[in-house]
């Protein structure tokens, strides 16, 4: 079968594809009559499809995480593009090819992972270095930090973006410090490199991201705090004080409660870290918005009920991502571009660098707060 991705669909189009199921509901039209929602998605994106002939039956056989076939015709509903099903079935795990599915970071790991060790390097505080040196020394810790996701959906929610996320926020953090000359600067970036690390156990991946049974009961927060104390009991000592606060910034990122925090901020650098990693999921989400098909020519976006607002485009073409040239930090700061198609390109680390779905108490909540 030949593949057609999501950012190709036009509306009125015909479509013959495989895609990953990642959520399916049956309901009720008005009148009781039963119809399927079925959202799906491959490496450019996801589109929502839904099915009203003989839908109790085809409910039955369709398999969320897993791929099907899918016959249908584009449609616009409220400015999106949706698939109207007429035929979907579901196909062997060995017939489908899993790059069509997951989307991956336009930025090469290896390059992404040197500049988390140039963060490490530039770390004053013993503690914190050996604490992070324990860290990097844990392979498959690593391993799975550069191929973990930052989220199911939204920002960074692609392999290699939980890597891609942690350096841009740490990036952040160094610059803030060197705004507010009164922060724990060490303390702060260890935080931003740290913040997510649970989520290389609270997301899968598979044919699409989902949650681990851990990541849905205990969720990345604590996760990550496990791993911080296992590497802090591996030490020979370590600060009682400064290992308080850094499980601090850990437990209060997210910034609020209704967001998912399980404390919130109240130090300094806690408030900083919620901002900046707030900060650098928004960018991700707004480039994802703006850079993504179907709305070609227009000057606003579809309505985003992640963010709750309409997203405006201008009259002009958005600008593709490009490296800054102004990048002065230690740290290389670069805007990636999001999604593409069959993209193969790699930043060279000579290149310019760069600088959260959102995280409700419900891993699957993803609204508002985007860390």
């Amino acid at each position: 079968m030949s593949k057609t991705f999501i950012s190709e669909l036009k509306p009125n189009q015909e479509v013959v594809s495989a895609f990953v199921v990642t959520e399916k509901q049956l309901r009720a039209t008005r009148t009781g009559s039963s119809f399927v929602t079925l959202r799906l998605v491959d490496r450019t994106g996801e589109v929502v499809g839904r099915i009203w002939e003989n839908a109790q039956a085809l409910e039955q056989t369709i398999p969320v995480g897993g791929a099907v076939s899918v016959k249908g015709r584009c449609e616009t509903y409220k400015g999106e593009i949706q698939l109207n099903i007429q035929q979907v079935s579901p196909l062997d795990r060995r017939d489908v090819d899993p790059g069509d599915f997951l989307p991956v970071c336009p930025t090469d790991p290896g390059f992404l992972l040197q500049q988390l060790k140039r963060m490490v390097s530039s770390l004053k505080s013993v503690p914190l270095r050996r604490l992070m040196q324990a860290i990097l020394d844990d392979r498959s810790l690593m391993e799975r930090l550069k191929r973990a996701p930052a989220a199911k959906s939204m920002h960074h929610a692609y392999i290699g973006g939980l890597l891609e996320h942690t350096v841009s926020v740490a990036m952040l953090a160094s610059l803030a410090a060197k705004h507010y000359p009164f922060l724990d600067r060490d303390l702060l970036v260890v935080g931003a490199l740290l913040h997510d690390i649970g989520k290389v156990d609270e997301l899968t991946c598979d044919l699409a991201i989902d949650y681990s049974d851990s990541g849905r009961l205990l969720g990345h927060m604590i996760l990550g705090l496990q791993i911080i104390e296992e590497k802090i009991r591996s030490l020979s000592s370590f600060p009682v004080e400064e290992a308080l606060v850094l499980k601090h910034l850990i437990l209060s990122h997210h910034g609020e409660h209704e967001f998912g925090a399980v404390k919130l901020p109240m130090t300094r650098e806690a408030f900083v870290l919620h901002f900046i990693d707030d900060l650098d999921a928004k960018m991700s989400t707004l480039t994802r918005v703006l850079e993504q098909g179907g709305d070609e020519g227009k000057a606003w976006t579809a309505y985003q009920p992640a963010l709750q607002r309409f997203i405006y485009r201008g009259t002009a073409p958005v600008p593709e991502s490009s490296p800054r040239e102004d990048a002065t930090d230690d740290a290389v700061v670069q805007q990636l571009t999001l999604w593409n198609v069959g993209s193969t390109q790699k930043h060279a680390p000579s290149g310019a660098g760069r600088a959260s779905a959102p995280g409700g108490s419900d891993p699957e909540s993803e609204k508002s707060t985007e860390s």
